[in-house]
């Protein structure tokens, strides 16, 4: 059998990641913001006030990031097309 190369397929020194490094470690923050808040906030209103204003920031910064990504595709393929 003859090994096929897909014309679509992704090479790997070019990968199509999300977020990249940047959004790794910030959604892997987001996900231990809840036990490092429990850690240091002993009061449990505040502990789970602080948790949700994590939860919404680490959301807000993700989907920032990907709308930067997104439109830095955008403006790659205009120009690709301009040429």
């Amino acid at each position: 059998m003859q090994n096929t190369v897909y014309p679509s397929r992704q090479a790997f020194h070019h990968p199509r990641t999300a977020l990249s490094t940047t959004g790794h470690w910030l959604k892997t923050l987001g996900m231990l913001s809840p036990l490092i808040i429990g850690e240091f906030v002993k009061d449990p209103e505040r502990r789970w006030r602080y948790t949700r204003m994590a939860i919404i920031a680490t959301a807000a910064l993700t989907q920032g990031l990907y709308a930067q990504r997104l439109q830095k595709e955008r403006e790659e393929r205009k120009q690709d097309r301009e040429r």
